[in-house]
């Protein structure tokens, strides 16, 4: 589950708030999932605040310190591909800044986000990501299609880098720390050897309708039929499909004339898994749907046909329902609505909320003269995270990435945690971890 943030829910697209499609975005999703805001105080982006004059702290040496604040900066895709896409990484970031700096800051500093639009352009992004390294503190928060394009800067000025990427080039770069560290191929297997414990007559006849987006070289199939196939599952179907498919049918008749009795759907985004469910009810194909987080958003909207869908993730439900037992929902829920009342609480708004959550635990130990060579040596010690409670534990230290999970069923509308259910935590056993090492069986 670790190839794409945040457990089976790393490829989850941000729903339109009056800013584009969902059709358009779930499509640009697809390539997103095969890879897994407003200024503080200000109403309006900065635009790279260096260290000038007798007012810096420290030196030239450490840019975006001042004696009063601390500007990082980030980068994500905004305006293009769709409009709004990835917005949430930005405002996740905003507003847990926000949250600390109504609490004074950081060691009597400020924090403030330079927000940088990646235009979908590969040139954008590289001239931001030096304007950035030659301005601003670190990176923290954002996502972007086309983030590898960042890496050279951030390698040149040893930036230090605290944010989810999906370029599998800087999942092992020196100078990245993610509160949801990935592994190029890795997925946990606790998930599968559980729904194998709880339908185990639905696991010998298994459908699959993943995606073969161009993040990466290996598409779903490929994938889960390596790791299924290793724990006992069978197939009787699969098609990997194109960004732009936005009906199933086809699909759903040849399963149901195979007698698939699982349906497999972990790359794709919330609106396209309504549409599978409901495709699913229409042509009569009684089958369980097993998903991942994806279907965790209210994209996903399929009325009655929805209702038994399965999905698993390492994040608590952070759309509200998890609010009365993790007590960190509710703090997430309230803050980004604060700094923007339209967010969709989408799972890249909680990545900038957890990784500047990260940013922030490791710039605390810094002190009064902060720079990046403190800052680096800070996020060398955190071997521990889940932000308070809002992920499974991981080693952002290490690169290591968690390994629990929860299990969810929709029914009538809503999502609720079923067993096995730790209530207010994870479930880690049994858990496991598919690297990319892994030889199984190839199609």
């Amino acid at each position: 589950m670790n190839r794409r943030p945040g457990g089976w829910a790393r490829g989850v697209v941000r729903q339109p708030n009056q800013k584009g499609s969902a059709v358009g975005k779930s499509r640009v999703q697809r390539l997103v999932s095969y890879g897994l805001g407003l200024a503080v105080g200000s109403g309006a982006i900065s635009l790279g605040i260096g260290v000038t004059g007798a007012g810096a702290a420290g030196s030239a040496a450490t840019p975006g310190v001042t004696a009063k604040t601390i500007t990082v900066g980030s980068i994500s895709d905004i305006s293009a591909p769709l409009p709004g896409l990835f917005e949430g990484a930005k405002v996740g970031t905003d507003a847990y800044f926000a949250m600390i700096n109504s609490e004074g800051g950081v060691n009597g500093r400020k924090l403030i986000l330079d927000g940088r639009d990646s235009a979908f352009s590969s040139g954008t992004v590289a001239n931001a990501a030096k304007s950035i390294a030659a301005n601003d503190f670190a990176i923290v928060g954002g996502f972007s299609l086309v983030d590898g394009s960042e890496q050279a800067a951030i390698d040149a000025a040893k930036l230090p880098v605290v944010t989810q990427v999906l370029s599998p080039g800087l999942y092992t770069d020196p100078n990245l720390y993610s509160a949801v560290p990935l592994v190029v191929g890795g997925e946990e297997t606790g998930p599968f050897k559980w729904f194998k414990k709880t339908y185990p007559k639905d696991v010998t006849a298994v459908g699959l309708i993943g995606s073969n987006a161009a993040a990466t070289a290996i598409t779903a199939e490929q994938t889960y039929r390596n790791l299924t196939y290793s724990l006992g599952y069978k197939w009787l179907y699969a098609h990997d499909v194109g960004y732009t498919q936005t009906t199933f049918l086809p699909d759903m008749i040849k399963m149901k004339e195979a007698g698939v009795k699982m349906v497999l759907e972990i790359s794709q985004q919330g609106n396209y898994i309504s549409t599978m469910a409901q495709e699913m009810k229409q042509e009569g194909l009684g089958a369980v749907l097993f998903s991942g987080a994806e279907a965790y958003q209210q994209g996903f909207n399929p009325g009655s046909a929805g209702n038994g869908t399965i999905i698993t993730t390492s994040t608590a439900l952070y759309m509200g329902q998890d609010a009365k037992v993790v007590p960190a929902v509710a703090t997430f829920d309230k803050w980004a609505k604060k700094v923007d009342s339209q967010t969709q609480l989408d799972l890249y708004t909680l990545y900038g909320w957890i990784n500047a959550q990260l940013f922030v635990q490791a710039l605390k130990g810094t002190g009064a003269n902060p720079t990046r060579a403190s800052l680096d040596a800070q996020l060398n010690k955190i071997t521990s995270f889940n932000a308070d409670g809002l992920i499974t534990g991981s080693n952002p230290a290490k690169k290591i990435p968690g390994q629990c999970w929860i299990a969810a069923e929709y029914l009538n509308g809503t999502w609720k945690r079923i067993p096995p259910d730790p209530k207010t935590g994870f479930v880690c056993n049994p858990g496991g971890f598919y690297p990319k090492s892994y030889k199984g069986i190839s199609r």
